[in-house]
């Protein structure tokens, strides 16, 4: 490999490799070689977040990666920086978006399959045509074009301005007959902490460059982020400062562009993990859509299959095949109407039924009607109360569904007892439900109230049982009802324990 070609003119060039070429072993051998700036990246959020630091004079590459394409990402960096040169690798899986590719007007488009193993050719060619070319200036030159493409101001040394560029008043709106004399203040922006600007000038006092971002106040009130430098100027002979030179660059564009790819890729993965919740509980709900549905089937079956000799079946083995034909038709229908309720809930669209009712009454039918539940999972149900007799202005089915869902989890999660707490005073009424089950992680405590989510320590360490929208409807419910609810560990008895808190309202008698 010939220094000559490496080395030339002295030009130092920044280089990004992307894509598959990250790991063309040529590519590496070349970059040590060289003094050229090199980085090499994969990730298009990555990628994205080097050029927002980093002025790139090549990117070297392949167009896509692993199934995603860098297209939006290359667009956005050439829009800021349009004398960057891009040469892009192209494989037939690009070809369809070809039109695409072609807008972003490379230096060169160079075929995968058959130049991959040229791509060191091609990269010392493009290092040495940059090189050559008239676009790098002198270092005056190229400092003074910077300049002029920058926000830039001088000042002495209390901070007052002391001249500032044409691009200053564009960005700005100051012109100079507004800021010459005036302090840098004028800039500052009240979102910034006073951290900031001690650093700064502890800094440049010193006699040290200081960079940083910095979030700015234009004359009209609005924002802009400025990548900054401050540099002090000292005086040749006495070696005291003279003068402060700020260059700043706005990046308010760029920013923007990076929240809203990062919000685009956040907005996806939640999409994702959205779909993979939705999928697992279609799985999960026609398991429960199924279970009753084979015990209706198997049932009504055996009793139709014996109705010439029905006789011959003992009464009680009639009753019990019947009771649970009921039960689980109930079942269903429980379930396809809690799904219907949700969605009326989470649009908004579902009415309340506004009654006075006596809540410990309410409680103690929530309970009852749980007895058949305990008993096939072996739990016991402790009620205590204070001897209250407190009423609730609200929605009695609905409270009623609140509590339900929550005891039939601590039943069905819990080990052996199941206690639910009733007390009152004249401002509030608290319902409390504890199990001895496992509990939940503190980090899950508020997913479980989320969509589909069936936590607890995850349903990785624990049979997954209902259909996951439980606690989701509970808290719609109380949200559209005015509770408050609480999931916390049970300092009693060790599992979890849901905390429903109403304010009470006393009674109106005409």
């Amino acid at each position: 490999m010939e220094a000559s070609v490496l080395h030339t003119h002295n030009v130092s060039l920044n280089i990004l490799v992307i894509g598959e070429m990250v790991a063309h072993q040529e590519l590496l051998h070349v970059a040590s070689l060289t003094h050229h700036r090199f980085y090499w990246e994969t990730d298009a959020a990555s990628i994205f977040e080097l050029a927002s630091h980093t002025r790139f004079d090549l990117i070297f590459g392949t167009i896509s990666y692993q199934g995603t394409s860098y297209f939006s990402t290359l667009q956005s960096i050439k829009q800021h920086n349009l004398d960057l040169a891009i040469i892009i690798f192209i494989s037939p899986e690009d070809a369809f978006n070809l039109n695409e590719v072609l807008m972003l007007q490379c230096e060169r488009y160079l075929c995968l399959e058959t130049e991959k193993d040229k791509a060191a050719v091609h990269l010392k060619s493009a290092i040495q045509e940059l090189s050559q070319s008239d676009i790098f200036l002198s270092d005056m030159q190229y400092f003074e074009a910077l300049l002029d493409a920058s926000i830039v101001s001088q000042s002495d040394t209390e901070g007052n301005i002391t001249y500032i560029n044409d691009n200053f008043t564009k960005v700005t709106g100051y012109t100079p007959a507004e800021v010459i004399g005036k302090n840098h203040r004028i800039l500052r922006h009240p979102a910034n902490g006073t951290e900031i600007y001690q650093d700064m000038w502890r800094t440049i006092t010193q006699g040290k460059v200081w960079r940083e971002r910095v979030l700015n106040k234009n004359k009209d009130g609005s924002d802009f982020w400025g990548d900054t430098i401050i540099i002090p100027f000292k005086d040749t002979h006495t070696g005291k400062i003279v003068q402060y030179l700020a260059v700043r660059q706005d990046i308010t564009q760029m920013l923007l562009e990076k929240r809203a790819v990062q919000a685009q890729e956040k907005q996806a993965q939640e999409q994702m993990k959205l779909s993979e919740a939705k999928d697992a509980f279609l799985i999960l709900f026609t398991h429960e859509l199924k279970t009753p549905l084979n015990a209706i089937m198997n049932f009504s079956q055996y009793l139709y299959k014996h109705m010439p000799n029905i006789e011959e079946i003992p009464k009680e083995k009639r009753m019990h095949l019947l009771e649970q034909i009921y039960k689980s038709a109930h079942s269903m229908l429980e379930n396809v109407s809690n799904i219907l309720d949700l969605g009326k809930l989470r649009h908004q669209k579902l009415h309340y039924n506004l009654t006075f009712f006596n809540a410990k009454e309410s409680i103690l039918d929530v309970i009852e009607k749980h007895g058949a539940l305990a008993l096939e999972y072996h739990r016991t149900m402790v009620f205590h109360s204070d001897d209250s007799e407190p009423f609730l202005s609200s929605d009695e089915y609905r409270f009623k569904q609140i509590l339900s869902n929550v005891l039939s989890n601590a039943i069905k999660y819990g080990t052996s007892t199941v206690e639910i707490t009733l007390s009152s005073s004249k401002e509030t009424l608290v319902i409390t439900i504890e199990d001895d089950g496992k509990g939940i992680r503190d980090q899950d405590k508020e997913e479980v109230f989320e969509l589909y989510n069936q936590s607890a320590s995850k349903p990785s360490s624990m049979e997954k049982k209902g259909t996951g929208i439980g606690l989701h409807f509970v808290k719609l419910l109380c949200e559209g009802l005015g509770f408050e609810y609480r999931l916390e560990d049970s300092a009693h008895l060790g599992g979890v324990k849901f905390s429903l808190t109403k304010r009470l309202k006393e009674p109106k008698y005409v």
